[in-house]
């Protein structure tokens, strides 16, 4: 299982903007039940430096690169807002990440 977990942050002040931007990507790039699974949609939280939100992905097998290409497209967009910034984090299980360093996982 790999996962694709997007981390962004953006100035409180631009949250509606944010919502609309969303709205319209969702609109040119909607989910893809082909391709993955949503674990979290969004999980927004309020912090001192300003708004932090989450999203996860749950890829299926075979379908990374092009969950990777929509996630990217997606993300460019939001970038076009001012103060938009995020980091996208691939995370593999346990069973897929144990033979890169020769071992596999217990039973």
């Amino acid at each position: 299982m790999v996962l694709i977990m997007i981390n962004s942050w953006f100035p409180p002040g631009k949250s509606a903007e944010i919502g609309k931007k969303y709205i319209e990507i969702m609109k040119k790039y909607p989910r893809d039940k082909s391709l993955y699974k949503v674990v979290l949609d969004v999980g927004v939280r309020a912090t001192k430096d300003g708004m932090n939100s989450i999203s996860m992905l749950e890829v299926k097998e075979g379908k990374f690169k092009e969950s990777m290409e929509i996630v990217s497209k997606r993300q460019l967009m939001l970038s076009e807002i001012e103060g938009y910034s995020y980091e996208t984090n691939v995370f593999m299980s346990g069973t897929e990440a144990m033979p890169l360093v020769g071992l596999a996982m217990p039973e």
